[in-house]
């Protein structure tokens, strides 16, 4: 009987045994009539018909085995009394299944995160061989002083860099997108020609830039991304060629890029041709850092020899062009090209808190497993009645192993795909906060791969959770006449033992490591912002093209100052370069007059902040020595400083910094030019975050004399907050109507952001501890009721012959304390290896912390004493006579 037949019927089981007896009833019927034919009575004739035939029955079941796939077969009976069995005991499996589902839930989400953010190569042909170029600066603080490439770089690489296939030049672009309503800032990219070949990808619709239209004054040209078109244009096929306002200009769109070009950049919403401006193409300017570099290397090319020629070239241009000084400068710095794959920025920041989530979840899936071994372990232990019975008439061990076997599958069926559903919903959650700890990134979604890697994983633990309890109830035996009064033997009650001491070990792991984060986090939450932070709203606006000059740029400042600071409610209003509140400010080197710096030492940074006169005032910062800025600080001023108090008890200890002199950069200012002078000592502003309170001190500059694109302005007001910005909004554009407003927020609302990474992080951990505890809480329930039950007899007895309920309840208590504390113990060890760890996310508080060790610790064992007491309570209430009249 071919295959495909034998498949089909499995699918017809009853219809087939129809029409086989209805076969065999005819068989039996013809020959009756033959053997009446020939003379025989008719009973005489249908005994020897049957006796002609043989047993019908062994027939039947010869039958069935020929057109049977006997393995097949066999699984689906074996599922079928799996799922009947587990039916009769809904509590047990819907522990299980929970417990599970709640285990490869987080495990899923986490690592369908680092996938995405971590593991996973561009969505590029052959992304291996895509990279970025970066300068380094391994003197000025290494990574932290990466600076991106210039033109001169981009045309030196492309021409003489004959490892690589080519190279690509990007630049963000921010514009206005003029609307009959309000102007709204866009984000986008200026990128040249063979920018998307250079990626390989394809347009959506349209097509892609052309060389000549790279150039200023050439027709203005525009792809769109995906998610622009789709969310801004509705999908409109029938977009390209359509025009739109940026900037004030005309742009007609040739093109929809497609959607895996968005992982660049979550907020790009355009691409424009590149455009060179002349300061940019200036070989002066080659390090000046304004635009991105990407390359693709040649195949079989290494990246170490890639790098090195880079390198070459770059040297070449030192030695044969530079000018001393600036052969000089780099040299000091300790400059070198490199050169990372795509996306590695983003993965350096989130590998090391996924990777501890990741391990965070791993345990709880441990703990998770060992519950279930503990459950699988109690019900094998109920069912051997039955499977004695089933054994004494003849069903064999591989029999019996794959009806376990089959529970265990089923359960974990149903498990990971509840677990599915909350990994999608956890992701989901997720993306929400996304931009908090990874920046840019695009949205994650669910991983397939993840999901399948998971259930592997889980149909992989099934298997070890349907052998191993079989593995110890054979090794006692299946014999009928022990199977009644006999409890839970020495092996599987030490093997119980041993997976909840495990289980508490792993709990008090986590519950150190959310003990560590919880109070880093109080310690964070409780650090003094150096400035009043209530009722402070801050903004950006971009600047329009009229006001990119110098002079029109400050006037435009001051308009803006003086009209927010009219509007009522306001008591003040001040202007900064970036975000009032930001994580990145510019990072410079410093020359101090009058101190030398070590040769081949690592220069110190500083962040720069320039900001408007009122900036002190408006948030309150307390001036401890010397002045502010002033408006006569302006682009003809001398050169002033205000520094924050770090910086002076640092570089100035116990003596004043005012009326020092600190040049902002890696060398002394030619001679001639004048030193920058401290006129104020403020004290230290937490604007980089409250975790910043020892990190880099800061450097204020006037704002006047930081012309710029677009800046943000700081106004504080007891006002609601809805009222003050829509307030704000109109005043902005009674002052220049194509002004457009964005990034609004108070300044409560800044830092609470600014937090989230560290909080969300304690969070899951903290999450995933409680799960721990509440596992290993009810996994050390579990195995003391499953013992109780099993002892009933011997505590009947115990009761019989005098044992008080005191002695009984002591005698369960210290059974499950001494395992818990076994447990306590073990778990402590290992965390006072694992904490190193987390040296780094801990804010004044050490890894040895002992209110965080004693205080989980005594957590612990209250969950354990808890556990332990509802046992001990049943089996206090165990009558001697009742127990034993049942035995």
């Amino acid at each position: 009987m071919k295959t495909w037949s034998k498949l089909k019927t499995l699918f017809r089981r009853r219809k087939a045994e129809a029409e086989m007896s209805a076969e065999i009833r005819l068989h039996l019927e013809l020959q009756t009539e033959r053997n009446i034919a020939a003379g025989l009575d008719p009973n005489e004739a249908r005994y020897a018909a049957q006796r002609a035939f043989g047993g019908v029955e062994q027939v039947k079941e010869r039958c069935r085995e020929q057109r049977s796939l006997g393995w097949l077969e066999y699984l689906v009976r074996d599922v079928r009394l799996a799922a009947r069995s587990l039916r009769r005991a809904p509590l047990f499996s819907a522990a299980v299944i929970a417990t599970l589902a709640l285990c490869i839930g987080p495990n899923t989400a986490i690592l369908t995160l680092l996938y995405a953010l971590v593991l996973k190569p561009a969505p590029f042909p052959q992304p291996e061989r895509l990279v970025q170029v970066y300068n380094a600066f391994e003197k000025l603080g290494g990574e932290r002083s990466r600076q991106a490439s210039s033109v001169p770089q981009y045309r030196d690489f492309q021409a003489n860099a004959d490892l690589f296939e080519g190279f690509a030049i990007m630049r963000y672009a921010g514009t206005t997108l003029d609307d009959e309503t309000m102007p709204q800032r866009v984000m986008g990219m200026r990128v040249n020609a063979g920018f998307f070949d250079l990626l390989g990808v394809r347009p959506l619709l349209g097509r892609f830039g052309m060389p000549e239209e790279d150039a200023i004054g050439a027709d203005h040209v525009l792809v769109l991304t995906r998610t622009f078109w789709e969310s801004h244009f509705n999908a409109d096929p029938n977009v390209i060629g359509r025009v739109v306002r940026l900037g004030g200009e005309p742009w007609t769109i040739i093109g929809v890029a497609p959607r895996s070009v968005e992982v660049l950049d979550r907020y790009t919403q355009f691409f424009k041709p590149f455009e060179p401006l002349p300061n940019e193409v200036d070989p002066r300017a080659r390090y000046a850092g304004r635009v991105l570099v990407f390359g693709r290397l040649k195949p079989d090319v290494t990246r170490s020899a890639a790098v090195a020629q880079l390198r070459t070239i770059d040297g070449r241009y030192l030695d044969e062009q530079a000018a001393p000084a600036t052969r000089s400068y780099f040299e000091t710095a300790g400059h070198r090209v490199v050169i990372e794959s795509l996306g590695a920025q983003t993965a350096d920041a989130v590998s090391r808190p996924l990777t501890l989530l990741q391990v965070g979840a791993g345990f709880v899936l441990l703990i998770g497993v060992v519950n279930v071994l503990n459950l699988m372990l109690a019900r094998v232990n109920a069912k051997r009645p039955e499977l004695a019975i089933r054994h004494a008439l003849g069903a064999g061990r591989a029999t019996l192993l794959r009806q376990l076997l089959a529970e265990s599958l089923l359960l974990t069926a149903a498990a990971t795909v509840v677990g599915a559903g909350l990994a999608w919903a956890a992701v989901r959650v997720i993306n929400g906060y996304l931009p908090m700890f990874a920046g840019s990134a695009a949205p994650v979604q669910l991983e397939p791969a993840m999901v399948g890697l998971a259930a592997v994983v889980a149909f992989a633990l099934a298997g070890v959770m349907g052998v191993l309890p079989f593995a110890l109830l054979w090794k006692r035996g299946l014999k009928l006449n022990e199977i009644r009064t006999a409890s839970a033997g020495a092996g599987v009650r030490v093997f119980g033992g041993t997976l909840v001491v495990a289980q508490v070990a792993i709990a008090l792991l986590l519950l150190v490591g959310a003990g560590l984060l919880g109070r880093s986090l109080a310690r964070v939450l409780a650090t003094d912002p150096g400035f009043e932070t209530a009722n402070l709203v801050q903004g950006r606006v971009a600047v329009p093209k009229p006001y990119e000059s110098p002079q029109a740029n400050v006037a435009l400042q001051r308009r803006i100052v003086d009209g927010l600071r009219e509007i009522p409610g306001v008591e003040g209003a001040a202007l900064v370069f970036d975000y009032a509140l930001s994580g990145s400010f510019r990072a410079q080197p410093f020359v101090i007059r009058g101190e030398a710096a070590k040769p081949g030492a690592n220069r110190p940074l500083v962040a720069i902040d320039p900001v408007s006169p009122e900036f002190f005032d408006t948030l309150r910062i307390t001036l401890l020595e010397g002045r502010g800025f002033t408006y006569a600080d302006d682009v003809r001023g001398s050169a002033v400083l205000v520094v924050d108090d770090l910086f002076a008890k640092r570089y100035f200890p116990g003596r004043s910094a005012v009326g020092r002199e600190v040049a902002l950069s890696v060398q002394p200012p030619p001679d001639g030019q004048p030193w920058p002078r401290i006129i104020g000592v403020v004290r230290r502003p937490q604007l980089t975050g409250l975790e910043g309170r020892d990190g880099m001190p800061i450097v204020f500059v006037p704002m006047v004399q930081q012309p710029a694109g677009g800046f943000s302005f700081v106004v504080r007001s007891a006002r609601d907050t809805g009222d003050l910005i829509a307030e704000i909004r109109r005043k902005l554009r009674s002052i220049e109507p194509t002004l457009p407003l964005y990034g609004t927020a108070t300044i409560d609302e800044g830092l609470a952001s600014m937090m989230m990474g560290r909080r969300g992080m304690t969070l899951l951990i903290a999450a995933f501890s409680g799960l721990a505890l509440m596992l290993a809480g009810v996994g050390l329930y579990g195995v003391l009721a499953y013992d109780v039950s099993q002892r009933t007899r011997e505590i009947g007895i115990r009761g019989a012959i005098g044992a008080t309920r005191g002695q009984i309840v002591a005698m369960v208590l210290r059974q499950g304390m001494v395992k818990t504390a076994l447990g306590v113990g073990a778990g402590l060890a290992g965390a006072v290896y694992l904490t190193r760890f987390l040296r780094g996310l801990l804010f004044d508080v050490e890894r040895f912390d002992p209110v965080a060790f004693v205080g989980v610790s005594l957590l612990m064992l209250a969950v354990a004493a808890l556990a332990c007491w509802l046992p001990a309570r049943r089996a206090a209430k165990v009558d001697p006579i009742v127990a034993l009249r049942c035995e």
